[in-house]
C-alpha cells in the first residue's frame, strides 16, 4: 500500500510545480503587456513623483516671489510719496516756527521800546536774539534736510539767511541807541529796519502755503495712482499664480490619482475574489512600477488563492476524519476555553456523563463532577495551570453517570498565538482507576513487605521482657531518620545487632553498613583507617587508600567501642559530624561525605568527660539519640527464649536433636550472673551443646566463675518449648499438668511458666492457641 502513496504523492508534486510554472509564465507575460503601454503614457506620467511635485513647487515658489517683488515696487513708490508729503509738512511747518518767532521777538521789542527801559531793553535783547537765532538755526538746518528738488527750500533758505546776517546788527545798533537814551531813534530803526524783516517772514508764508498746498494736492494723487495700481497688481499677479498654481496642481493631482484609482478599483476587486483584474500601466514613475508589482501579486495570489481552495478542501476532508478518529479514541478529549469554560468535547466525554454537549459546556459543570475531597486540589491545580502557558497535568476522581467516582489523570496543553497569548486548552484525560488500584494494593504489599523486613531485622533482638520492647521501640523510632544513634551498653549486649537493625530500616538499607571496632585498630593507624591515606604520608604508606568513612558513602558506619578514640581523631570525628566532610592524612583537600554514624560504647562516657579523657562537644555531637541496652541479668525473662534460640540453631549446625534441658542445667543458667552477657550465654550454650551426646542439654557448673544461690531441684526434665519437636497433645499435657500443679497460676516463683521454664507471655499464647481453660485449674 505505501507504493500507490508515494505515487499519489509524486504526482500532486509534479501537478503544484506544472500549475506553478502557468501561473509564472502568465505574470510574465502580462507584465511584459503592461509595460509595453508606457510609450504613450502622459507627459507628468514619464517623470518620478518626487521630481514632479518638486517641479511644481518650485513653480509656485517662483511665481509667489515675481508677485512679492512687485508688491514691493508697489509699495517702495507709495512710500516715496508719502515720504515728500511729510517733507511738505515739516517745510510748512518750520516756515511757521520761524515766523512765529521772529513776529515774537519784534512783539517783546516794541514792548520794551515803549516802556522806555534802558536797562531792561539792554538785559532781554541778548537772550531775545539768541533765542532768534536758535529759531533760524534749526529752520535752516531743517530746510537743508529736505530734498533738493523741493521749491520750498529755494524761496525759505534765503529769507532765514537775510534774518541770520542782518539781525544781529541791527540789534545792536538798537541797543546803542538805546543806551545812548534815544528812544526816538530806537523807534524809527525799530519801524524801518526791524519790522520790515518780520514783514518778509508774513509774506513767506503766505507763498509757502500755496506752494505746500499744491504739492500736498499733486502728492495726495499720486499716492492714490499708486493705491489702485498696488490693488490691480497684487489681484492681476495673485490670480495668475493662483491659476498657474491650479492647472500645475490638477495636472499633478490627476497624474497620481488616476493611477491610484485604478489601483484601488483593482484592488476592490482582489478583496471580492476576483483574480482576472489587472491595472493598465503607463510611464516609468512609482506608480506605474507598483502597478506592475500589483499585477504580478495578483496573478501570483490567484494561483495561492486557487491552491489555497484546493488545501482548504482537503483540510476539511482532514479536519472531519480527525473529528471522526477523535470521537472513536477511547479516551475523554476535550477542548477549553483559556477562563476554563468548555469548548468542544467527544462522545466519550458525553457518554460517560450521561449528558449533551450544551449541558457539558455548562460553567463548573466538570469541576462539580469532581469528588469532594479532590474538589478543591483539582480547583487550585486548574486556577494555577490555566494562569500559565505551560503544560500541566492533574489528578481526581470523576463521577461517572452511574453515581460511580473513577481515577483520571488530566492533562492540559495550550495552543498559543504568534504574540504567545493562550487561545484554548486541549485536554486528554486518562482513566487511571485500574492502576490506582494497583498502586493501592502494591503500596500495601510494600508496607507489608516492609514490615516483614523490619521484624527479619529485629528478629536476632530475641527478648519479651519490658526491655528488650523498649530497644525495638526505639529502634523503629529512630530508623526511619538519619539522626546520629549513642548504643550504651555493657559488653555482649548486643550492641552491634542494634545497629544493624537501624541500618535495616533505615532509608540507607541499601548501601553500605561498615562496622569499625576503635579498641581493635593502634591509635596511630586510626586516622588513616577512617580517613583514608595519601601516598607517601607516612612510612609504609605506598599508594593512596580509602578510609571507612569514604567506604561507607551513602550509608552507616558503626564506631564500636568509640570512647577508646584517642583526642586527635576525636577533633577530626567532630568535624565529620559538623561540616560532613573530612581530610585523608597526607592530604588538604576536603571530602564531602554523606554518611550516617552510629556509634557505641560499655564506658561511662560522662564520666569520662569529666575526666577530660573524651570530648564533651563530641559527646553532645554523638547523644542526640542515645538507646541503653540492659544487662543479661536485668532481663532474666529472656535467658528461657535466648537458650531455646541457641540450642536450635547449633544443634542444626552440629545435625542433633535436642528436646530437653536438664532443670538443674536451667536453674543454673536463671542464676548466673552473666558479667558477658548475651555473649557469654551464646558461648555456654554453643559448648553444651558440642558436648552433648542425647538429647538432653546439661551444663557443667565448673563453667560459671561465681557462685551460685543453689535451689533445692525438682524431679525430672523440663520440656523445652517453641521448639517444634512436641505434637499438640503432648504439649497440652504438659501445660495442663503444670496448671494442676501451680493451681491454675501461671506467673510467678510457683507458677506454671516457671515450672515448664518458659516465659509468662510464652505460656499463655499457647494456652490460647491450644484452647485452655486455665479457670478450672484455679483454687479458690
Amino acid at each position: 500500500m505505501g507504493e500507490p502513496v508515494l505515487e499519489d504523492a509524486a504526482s500532486t508534486i509534479l501537478k503544484d510545480r506544472s500549475e506553478t510554472s502557468q501561473i509564472q509564465d502568465l505574470s510574465m507575460n502580462e507584465l511584459s503587456a503592461n509595460s509595453g503601454s508606457g510609450a504613450s503614457a502622459p507627459f507628468l506620467s514619464r517623470f518620478r513623483i518626487g521630481p514632479r511635485l518638486a517641479a511644481g513647487f518650485i513653480l509656485i515658489l517662483l511665481l509667489m516671489a515675481i508677485r512679492m517683488g512687485m508688491s514691493l515696487w508697489q509699495f517702495q513708490e507709495a512710500r516715496a510719496d508719502a515720504d515728500q508729503l511729510a517733507a511738505v509738512d515739516r517745510e510748512l511747518i518750520a516756515v511757521l516756527r520761524f515766523q512765529a518767532s521772529l513776529r515774537s521777538f519784534h512783539t517783546r521789542l516794541d514792548e520794551l521800546v515803549r516802556l522806555e527801559d534802558k536797562k531792561q531793553l539792554l538785559a532781554e535783547s541778548d537772550g531775545l536774539q539768541k533765542r532768534l537765532m536758535d529759531d533760524a538755526n534749526r529752520v535752516e538746518a531743517l530746510l537743508r534736510g529736505l530734498p533738493t528738488s523741493s521749491t520750498i527750500v529755494a524761496q525759505v533758505l534765503p529769507t532765514v539767511e537775510t534774518v541770520q546776517s542782518e539781525m544781529p546788527a541791527q540789534l545792536a545798533a538798537l541797543r546803542d541807541l538805546a543806551s545812548a537814551g534815544d528812544w526816538p531813534a530806537v523807534r524809527v530803526r525799530l519801524e524801518q529796519q526791524i519790522l520790515p524783516l518780520a514783514a518778509i517772514s508774513d509774506d513767506l508764508v503766505r507763498d509757502v502755503d500755496q506752494d505746500v498746498t499744491t504739492e500736498r494736492a499733486k502728492t495726495l494723487e499720486r499716492i492714490a495712482q499708486g493705491q489702485r495700481r498696488m490693488i490691480w497688481t497684487v489681484l492681476l499677479a495673485g490670480g495668475l499664480a493662483l491659476m498657474i498654481a491650479a492647472a500645475l496642481g490638477v495636472a499633478i493631482t490627476r497624474s497620481i490619482t488616476g493611477p491610484l484609482r485604478g489601483l484601488e478599483q483593482a484592488s476592490h476587486a482582489l478583496a471580492t475574489g476576483d483574480f482576472r483584474s489587472q491595472i493598465t500601466v503607463r510611464g516609468d514613475d512609482e506608480l506605474a512600477r507598483l502597478g506592475e508589482v500589483f499585477n504580478g501579486m495578483v496573478v501570483k495570489l490567484g494561483g495561492l488563492y486557487g491552491d489555497l481552495r484546493r488545501r482548504e478542501a482537503e483540510l476539511r476532508e482532514s479536519g472531519k476524519e480527525m473529528r471522526q478518529l477523535i470521537e472513536s479514541v477511547p479516551m475523554h478529549v476535550f477542548v477549553v476555553r483559556p477562563d476554563g469554560t468548555g469548548e468542544y468535547a467527544n462522545q466519550v466525554v458525553l457518554d460517560y456523563y450521561g449528558v449533551s454537549l450544551e449541558e457539558w459546556m455548562t460553567a463548573g459543570f466538570d469541576s462539580q463532577a469532581v469528588h469532594e475531597d479532590d474538589r478543591a486540589r483539582y480547583a487550585a491545580d486548574l486556577q494555577r495551570g490555566l494562569a500559565g502557558a505551560t503544560p500541566f497535568e492533574t489528578e481526581a476522581r470523576i463521577l461517572r453517570k452511574d453515581g460511580a467516582y473513577r481515577w483520571f489523570v488530566s492533562r492540559f496543553k495550550p495552543t498559543q498565538d504568534e504574540d504567545g497569548k493562550v487561545l484554548r486548552w486541549y485536554v486528554a484525560r486518562t482513566d487511571i482507576e485500574e492502576a490506582k488500584q494497583e498502586s493501592v494494593r502494591t503500596q500495601s504489599e510494600n508496607l507489608a513487605l516492609r514490615e516483614e523486613v523490619n521484624r527479619s531485622a529485629s528478629e536476632e533482638i530475641l527478648g519479651s521482657s519490658d526491655n528488650v520492647h523498649k530497644v525495638l521501640g526505639e529502634i523503629a523510632r529512630v530508623s526511619p531518620t538519619d539522626s546520629t544513634v549513642l548504643i550504651l551498653g555493657e559488653t555482649g549486649t548486643g550492641k552491634e545487632l542494634v545497629a544493624r537493625a537501624i541500618h535495616r530500616q533505615s532509608r540507607r538499607a541499601s548501601r553500605a553498613f561498615i562496622p569499625v571496632n576503635c579498641a581493635a585498630i593502634p591509635q596511630s593507624l586510626i586516622s588513616s583507617e577512617l580517613f583514608g591515606h595519601e601516598k607517601g604520608a607516612f612510612t609504609g604508606a605506598v599508594q593512596r587508600r580509602l578510609g571507612r568513612f569514604e567506604a561507607a558513602n551513602g550509608g552507616t558506619i558503626f564506631l564500636d567501642e568509640i570512647g577508646e578514640l584517642p583526642a586527635e581523631t576525636q577533633v577530626a570525628l567532630l568535624r565529620v559530624l559538623q561540616e560532613r566532610e573530612f581530610e585523608r592524612v597526607g592530604s588538604n583537600q576536603p571530602i564531602k561525605v554523606d554518611v550516617r554514624i552510629l556509634a557505641a560504647t560499655n564506658r561511662d562516657l560522662r564520666a569520662a568527660v569529666a575526666a577530660e579523657t573524651f570530648r564533651q562537644d563530641l559527646f553532645y555531637r554523638l547523644n542526640v539519640f542515645p538507646i541503653q541496652l540492659a544487662p543479661l541479668r536485668e532481663r532474666r525473662d529472656d535467658i528461657p527464649l535466648l537458650v531455646e534460640y541457641f540450642i536450635e540453631r547449633y544443634s542444626s549446625k552440629g545435625g542433633k536433636k535436642i528436646r530437653h534441658i536438664k532443670r538443674r542445667a536451667f536453674e543454673l543458667l536463671q542464676s548466673y550472673e552473666w558479667p558477658g552477657n548475651v555473649r557469654e550465654l551464646q558461648n555456654v550454650v554453643e559448648r553444651a551443646v558440642l558436648l552433648c551426646d542425647g538429647d538432653t542439654l546439661s551444663v557443667d557448673e565448673a563453667w560459671f566463675r561465681q557462685e551460685m544461690d543453689r535451689k533445692p531441684a525438682q524431679p525430672g526434665n523440663v520440656v523445652l518449648r517453641g521448639l517444634g519437636r512436641l505434637q499438640s497433645s503432648q504439649e497440652r499435657e504438659l501445660i495442663e499438668g503444670a496448671l494442676a500443679d501451680s493451681g491454675g497460676q501461671i506467673s510467678g516463683p510457683s507458677g506454671a511458666a516457671a515450672r515448664l521454664g518458659i516465659p509468662r507471655q510464652t505460656l499463655e499464647s499457647k494456652i490460647a492457641r491450644l484452647g485452655i481453660d486455665k479457670r478450672k485449674y484455679t483454687i479458690n
